[in-house]
């Protein structure tokens, strides 16, 4: 496969792991920095076809709202337990989607993986992993790209207009995998968009304008969170070319409505709470 682009002392480290892969790796970052891409370049480099597993809801692949079940843990076990002289790689993308019984079951998994048989654990949250999980592999954490690399991106995939080019690097700036999306889906851009529009007036509007919004994301959990995400992403910038208690204080509750809509708390209340 062609080489993803990775920030240079991520690519490094990769090389270097890669040299000598460990039999558990867990594969992290922030959102759209391309991790599941890299976990197959991972792979390609050992020459290797992987076995990726991915959340399910009635036993069909479901990014959005799909589970890694305990069942699908079982038939992996199963899977591994067929001796082959090949090496393999098995992918566990959106593992932080592992429920606590399939964490448990996986753990048999790293602990009698087999002859030949290598997990990369992939997720950009390892909150949701259980402490056993994280030490018993071998972290790589994934940097942002850096700005340079930002823009030669964009030239290489033909993003010429001046506007847009500074819209993409606006919201993805840093996270190829979004950026090419971003610069490739026109449905998709404008959706990113106009989001990023609501993100914007959610730290700066009024209280009328807040509310509006909370209503405008009630009815989807996870386009609320990518609000609230991409909230806290301009706060950020703010904070570190300006900081201010104020600022600071903002971005504790961005954090803790992110936290509670997750926790499969009311979405329009949690976010009307940015009003007070």
């Amino acid at each position: 496969m062609d080489k993803p682009v990775i920030h240079q002392s991520s690519e490094k480290l990769l090389h270097l792991t890669v040299k000598n892969m460990p039999q558990s790796m867990l594969l992290t970052g922030d959102k759209r920095v391309g991790l599941t891409t890299i976990a197959k370049y991972i792979s390609s480099l050992r020459n290797i076809i992987p076995i990726v597993i991915l959340p399910e809801k009635e036993e069909k692949v479901d990014i959005e709202k799909g589970i890694i079940s305990v069942d699908i843990m079982r038939r992996l076990y199963d899977e591994t337990r067929t001796k082959t002289a090949d090496e393999r790689i098995i992918i566990i993308d959106y593992a932080e989607r592992m429920t606590t019984q399939a964490q448990n079951a996986f753990l048999k998994l790293l602990e009698e993986p087999g002859d030949g048989i290598f997990f990369i654990v992939v997720t950009n949250n390892t909150a949701k992993l259980l402490p056993t999980i994280i030490s018993r592999t071998e972290n790589l954490d994934i940097k942002q790209i850096s700005d340079e690399q930002s823009e030669t991106l964009l030239d290489n995939i033909g993003v010429k207009d001046k506007i847009k080019r500074s819209q993409i690097l606006f919201i993805a700036a840093g996270l190829p995998a979004e950026m090419i999306v971003l610069a490739q889906n026109i449905d998709y851009f404008e959706k990113r968009s106009d989001m990023m529009r609501d993100a914007r007036e959610l730290l700066g509007g009024n209280a009328y304008q807040k509310l509006k919004i909370a209503q405008k994301y009630k009815d989807d959990r996870v386009i609320a969170l990518q609000l609230l995400t991409d909230a806290s992403n301009i706060l950020k910038k703010t904070i570190v070319s300006k900081p201010q208690m104020e600022s600071i204080a903002y971005a504790d509750k961005l954090l803790n409505a992110y936290e509670r809509i997750e926790a499969n708390g009311n979405i329009r209340l949690c976010l009307a709470s940015m009003t007070i």
